[in-house]
């Protein structure tokens, strides 16, 4: 019997082997990269996002720039990363109580939609970044332990910046060079590869060099325009300047200005190196400068710059972007604003600008200084641009930088997000508000200064001389 009976061997099961856990991510490293997302939004929103928008308001010229901006405002303050400037909020809201009070007393026909864009655009610039530890004073003490030379925050964001201006400085001139041989389709890809009803329309992407048309201005790929390109390589340069002085990426940042072939670049370039020579003392750039203008009159038409030199002229043309935008307001306002003395002190009403703009005898670009002026009046344009000064000056940044960045608001539209995203994410939201001083501490600040420094070297980042605490239109026409 014991030979009928069959083995049966049961394998034995293998041994379980537990999967491998998660990397877990610790609490503390999760909200500092939220953090840094919320506060780089905005500047992602006028720079990769530029271009795009939402149909049907891409047809209506309006982008996704300036809901990303305001969801990002949003998000901070119901997360507590963002919190109020007290000041900056005080002088933005009587800015705006003022100029609502001029439309509905005024009694002129005005734009709701306009003001309340206008109100939208601007309130990210009364925030901050919440401090990571410790109870805030909403920027009460401005001393060098507690400003921004202290604030890690602010240096890193100014570091961001030079570093992204860099990254688009490769991608304009790689751009700008390879375009013959890759074709527009390829060195254009946005414009070329998203359907037009995703992009923003009534701005000019595509603009070419001169009349024969053979080449494209360098819009860095993902710009909006060449204009705004331009602007973007000159607060990087005035950073570089004010900050590190690499040869390198000077050079690096001021060709692909060149090749964006835009005035307004310039414009922002000189603003801030006015202040970087005249105020700071650094006659090294204007050397440099110098060197520059002779390399470039020496070599000729060698150089491709006959194009961007013509610009200058423009003012002259009544055809042209730089006399639309700087000098035909004059006329439109010597016959419908300096008649009026109710309009001159307090505007024409909010809108009201681009529809004496359309029947004007020259065309004129609703440019910010011009459309303010005009739709608010001295009285409303004092306080406009009193709460943009002083909100630009209440963060300790690079002088250079803040004239330029300042410059971007006035060589733009009063509507445009882009020099609102850029302060949002590099000057003011990074200037976490400070605790104060502790009582009978020593306040006074050594310049480090004193001594010679090289024409071009390293610099320590914002240890400038006498740095004391305080801060939708476009290029439409060639």
């Amino acid at each position: 019997m014991a030979d009928n009976v069959a083995t049966v061997r049961f394998a034995a099961p293998p041994a379980f082997v537990p999967p491998a856990p998660a990397p877990v991510v610790p609490a503390a490293l999760q909200a500092r990269r939220g953090r840094l997302a919320l506060q780089f939004a905005p500047l992602v929103a006028v720079t990769f996002l530029a271009k795009l928008a939402v149909p049907p308001l891409g047809a209506m010229g309006l982008g996704i720039d300036v809901p990303v901006i305001l969801v990002a405002t949003l998000a901070g303050l119901m997360s507590g990363v963002l919190q109020v400037h007290t000041a900056r909020l005080t002088m933005y809201l009587l800015m705006l109580a003022w100029l609502g009070c001029l439309q509905l007393f005024l009694g002129e026909p005005f734009s709701a939609a306009s003001l309340t864009l206008l109100a939208a655009l601007f309130l990210p610039l009364t925030m901050q970044l919440r401090p990571e530890g410790g109870s805030p004073t909403n920027g009460a003490d401005t001393s060098e332990a507690t400003g921004a030379a202290a604030d890690p925050t602010v240096l890193r964001a100014l570091g961001v910046m030079v570093s992204l201006a860099t990254f688009f400085a490769v991608c304009g001139l790689l751009q700008f060079v390879l375009q013959p041989w890759i074709g527009a389709a390829a060195a254009f890809p946005v414009e070329h590869l998203v359907r037009p009803a995703w992009l923003i329309q009534k701005f000019n992407m595509l603009i070419p060099v001169g009349t024969d048309g053979s080449a494209l201005k360098a819009n860095g790929v993902f710009f909006l325009e060449p204009s705004f390109f331009s602007q973007f390589m000159a607060l990087g340069l005035l950073l570089e300047l004010s900050l590190r002085n690499r040869l390198r990426r000077i050079v690096l940042l001021g060709t692909a200005l060149a090749v964006s072939y835009s005035g307004t670049g310039l414009a922002v370039a000189a603003a801030g190196l006015l202040g970087l020579v005249v105020v700071k003392g650094r006659w090294d750039v204007l050397l440099l400068g110098a060197l520059l203008g002779l390399l470039a009159w020496l070599l000729g038409d060698a150089l491709p710059l006959q194009p961007l030199l013509g610009r200058i002229g423009e003012f002259q043309s009544t055809n042209s972007s730089g006399s639309a935008r700087f000098v035909a307001w004059i006329d439109m306002f010597e016959l419908h604003w300096w008649p009026d003395p109710l309009r001159v002190i307090f505007g024409a009403g909010a809108g009201s600008f681009a529809a004496q703009a359309a029947v004007a005898r020259q065309p004129t670009a609703e440019m910010s200084f011009a459309k303010v002026l005009f739709e608010y009046g001295i009285t409303g344009a004092v306080l406009f641009f009193g709460f943009l000064v002083y909100a630009f000056n209440s963060v300790r940044a690079p002088l250079a930088f803040r004239l330029g960045l300042c410059c971007t608001l006035l060589v733009n539209g009063a509507l445009v997000a882009f020099p609102v995203g850029i302060a949002a994410s590099v000057l003011l939201w990074p200037a976490a508000a400070t605790r104060r001083a502790a009582p009978g501490r020593d306040r006074r600040r050594a310049n480090p200064f004193t001594a010679s420094r090289p024409a071009i070297g390293p610099l320590h980042p914002l240890h400038e001389p006498g740095a004391a605490p305080s801060g939708w239109g476009g290029e439409t026409t060639r």
